[in-house]
């Protein structure tokens, strides 16, 4: 049955795809009423698609990343630093509708080799690759990668705008994780609209992933399990990377503003035969007023067809569910602001979501570690941020408590990570004048495991009692 139902689904896949070409294009290219055509556009008959292409627009980037990562002790210490970019064309808009196409590449300077595994842990590179090709890791790595490809759609007062195709996507759930030299791209429909009274309503089908730190695209179901898969809630190494069976994502958003103080959001994102996880977030205040406050909160829920006894390879075993609540303070003093985040994942079960898709959505995030496989979660953070402190200079510092269940507790721990602190350093330069759009940034974090747990050096290494430095040069034109 299922996959009589995915032979029809690709099959409407392939119509919609020659639909939207051969049906929509011409529509969208036909006579308009003046009042649906953006600015700038081009509407005279006289204006070919030789025209509309060769009057078209480059974007690009290029990143030089430079990361090292100490372990204290025994354990192997790696380094890598990588060179590349990004080249985007997109057309000049004719009655709103715009092509756009994004390639991307990366070459390895000079790096440890991350084909090795450590000698004393057993386990692989685990930040270092991320700026290469995490499936396939190679003494040399060099890689490149299709990044968009896509039709877009804006009408004249840009409340609405309609993809189709491989983008970049903003949300709390599936977003570009943008810390490596490769983000995440989604491929689908998506759209958003707002309404006159500002009501805005966001969403669509994916069915493609391009996850960071890969060079590939893969359908949802592939895409999960890239990266490594921990533990099942036995205790077993997971076997869900090879046995997922979805016809991709499926999300929705309202957003609400009231009384221009209030703003309310709510999301509900379900992966087919996968699972469901529905958010809610309340915004009081604007970031930049004295005080705001902001707060969410999540739940999830199975969805999987499979019997109780294949636990170790469904994604969200039948029975389990995960509640988490979020909260964030804001308080702004002219060029400071100081930020207290608390996040609680309650004892029912992991918050799971496939790393690959983004990165998690709640205030107490700091770059790189992620609260993601963990259940009955205590986090506790503090970011003191001054802007501009000379122009251009950003400056950040963060301090995070983490509590978690034990490593042993393969129910709600399912990387095997410890309970830690975590403290960051963020220095970041966007500079001006005949250097306009360049940027540079220092990170440095320091990860210490909290005193009390008996650990062995497989869930230490690359994980606490480590240092992690990144240097990024951006340049954007």
């Amino acid at each position: 049955m299922m996959s009589f139902l995915q032979k029809r689904i690709c099959s409407v896949r392939s119509l919609l795809t020659i639909l939207i070409t051969v049906l929509l294009v011409p529509a969208l290219l036909a006579q308009h009423a003046e009042q649906d055509l953006p600015p700038g556009d081009s509407t005279r008959v006289e204006s070919r698609l030789y025209d509309i292409m060769k009057h078209g627009t480059l974007d690009g980037r290029f990143r030089q990343y430079s990361m090292a990562t100490l372990n204290e002790g025994v354990p192997n210490d790696y380094y890598a630093i990588a060179f590349g970019g990004a080249l985007t064309y997109s057309s000049q808009r004719w009655h709103g509708l715009q092509f756009k196409l994004t390639g991307g590449y990366t070459f390895d300077l000079s790096s440890s080799d991350l084909t090795v595994n450590d000698p004393v842990t057993g386990l692989p590179n685990r930040y270092e690759i991320g700026l290469f090709d995490v499936t396939n890791p190679r003494s040399t790595n060099d890689v490149a990668y299709l990044q968009e490809f896509q039709l877009n759609y804006v009408s004249r007062v840009k409340r609405t705008r309609i993809v189709f195709g491989k983008q970049a996507l903003n949300t709390p759930f599936l977003n570009a994780q943008d810390g490596r030299m490769h983000p995440t791209f989604f491929e689908g429909l998506w759209g958003k609209h707002t309404t006159e009274h500002g009501l805005t309503f966001e969403g669509g089908w994916i069915y493609r992933v391009a996850p960071r730190s890969t060079s590939n695209w893969y359908r949802v179901d592939e895409s999960v399990g890239l990266y490594p898969v921990g533990r099942n809630t036995l205790g077993e190494p997971s076997t869900y990377a090879s046995s997922q069976n979805s016809s991709g994502i499926v999300a929705l958003s309202a957003k609400r503003t009231i009384q221009q103080a209030l703003t309310l959001t709510a999301w509900d994102l379900l992966v087919e035969n996968m699972f469901n996880t529905a958010m809610i977030q309340a915004d009081l205040g604007e970031r930049t007023d004295r005080w705001s406050f902001s707060g969410l909160a999540l739940q999830q829920t199975p969805i999987a067809h499979g019997l109780p006894s294949e636990t170790s390879s469904a994604y969200m075993p039948t029975g389990e569910e995960s509640v988490a609540f979020s909260a964030r303070i804001r308080n702004v003093l002219g060029k400071f602001r100081w930020q207290a985040n608390y996040t609680r994942i309650t004892k029912g079960g992991r918050y799971l979501m496939p790393r690959e898709w983004g990165r998690d959505p709640f205030f107490t995030f700091l770059p790189r570690e992620r609260n993601e496989g963990l259940g009955d979660v205590h986090a506790i953070t503090v970011n003191l941020i001054w802007k501009d402190l000379r122009p251009g200079l950003r400056l950040e510092t963060d301090a995070g408590l983490y509590l978690l269940p034990s490593v042993s507790d393969a129910r709600l721990n399912k990387y095997t990570m410890p309970s830690y602190a975590q403290y960051n350093l963020n220095i970041q330069y966007q500079f001006r004048g005949g250097w306009q759009g360049l940027a540079a940034q220092v990170l440095y974090l320091y990860k210490m495991p909290l005193p009390g747990q008996e650990l062995t050096d497989r869930p230490v290494f690359n994980k606490v009692n480590m240092h992690h430095v990144d240097l990024i040069l951006n340049y954007v034109f």
